[in-house]
């Protein structure tokens, strides 16, 4: 038996150990090869599979035998045609598809969830497999695991075990949530006049880092009061550098003491945060939290040290929050 196939066995048993999936549901999947991949056959129990429930497929989901391969392999291909993910892993863990049924997203509630899962979309499904992938491919280019309402969760990695690892941790983080609905509810930080509402229906606004963009940031986070009470307790006087990779643009924005004194074009700053378009967007967007992203890679932090800007957690996380109501394009 080769290595792949043993860690594709072994996996699937910690699945169905942990009850992230039970009988015939779920499956897995790992990329072999620049055209290859091995994933789970049709019907196949994950917490008892053996090599012959392993199936070789191409790009196009051919199998290199007779053996059928999984009914959600055009959710697997379509994920790793659009997302550089090496391991997916589809479940059905039981409390996340109980709170899907009534809520429209995840909101972590501990550090680790918000640094590692951040806020996972939660999918419509509506078909017993999954015929549309195109959304779930779109939220896996910023998420690593999403929700599939009443169907389960899609988790990406760079193996088998930290699609697993996700898949734990979000069934994990979705207990702990639903325990606390019996505590009085306070929520997440909604500012005042925003509601959650999906960010691709707002109007269109300020394209992205122009200078109207930018004169508009510094507006709103020199207007608000928790923000420079904030950035006054906590001494956050630095100067951070912003730069959209692709258009090769850039802005230093500087603050003192909790308040941001110019603006300026270039990249000189104590720190630079540097990403392509598309996840600037996601960010400004609401789409996915910025420290997730740099988290992540999809934003990477080129100058300065991460544990430094972490002691400025909360003006930083306020100021993002005022920066993500400013309609973009």
């Amino acid at each position: 038996m080769k290595p792949v196939e043993r860690e594709m066995i072994r996996w699937g048993k910690r699945l169905f150990e942990r009850r992230l999936i039970t009988g015939w549901g779920g499956n897995i999947s790992c990329r072999i090869g620049r055209d290859r991949f091995l994933i789970t056959g049709q019907h196949a129990p994950l917490g008892f599979l053996s090599q012959k429930d392993l199936v070789v497929i191409d790009r196009e989901g051919r199998s290199a035998s007779k053996k059928k391969s999984s009914s959600e392999t055009p959710l697997h291909l379509a994920v790793y045609h659009g997302t550089d993910a090496r391991a997916v892993v589809h479940a059905h863990p039981p409390r996340v598809m109980v709170f899907s049924l009534s809520n429209r997203s995840f909101v972590p509630l501990s550090f680790e969830e918000k640094y590692t899962i951040g806020e996972i979309p939660i999918v419509s499904q509506d078909t017993p497999t999954v015929t549309q992938p195109e959304a779930v491919v779109e939220e896996l280019r910023l998420h690593p695991i999403v929700i599939l309402r009443g169907h389960g969760t899609v988790a990406i990695g760079k193996d088998l075990k930290e699609a697993f690892l996700l898949t734990d941790l979000l069934e994990e983080a979705v207990h702990c949530q639903l325990m606390k609905r019996d505590l009085p509810q306070a929520g997440p930080e909604i500012l005042e006049g925003e509601s959650r509402d999906n960010p691709r229906e707002r109007q269109e606004g300020y394209a992205v880092f122009s200078q109207e963009h930018m004169r508009a940031l510094v507006d709103a986070a020199n207007a608000d009061d928790k923000f420079t009470t904030q950035g006054r307790r906590a001494d956050l006087t630095t100067a951070l550098s912003l730069c959209v990779e692709d258009e090769d643009v850039a802005w230093t924005v500087h603050f003192d003491k909790g308040r941001i004194t110019h603006l300026e074009k270039g990249d000189g700053g104590e720190f630079l945060i540097s990403g392509k378009t598309e996840f600037w967007k996601a960010v400004f967007q609401r789409r996915i939290d910025p420290f997730l992203a740099t988290q992540q890679g999809k934003l990477q932090l080129k100058r300065g040290e991460l544990w430094k800007l972490s002691r400025w957690f909360s003006p930083f996380q306020r100021v993002f929050a005022l920066w993500q109501r400013i309609p973009i394009q």
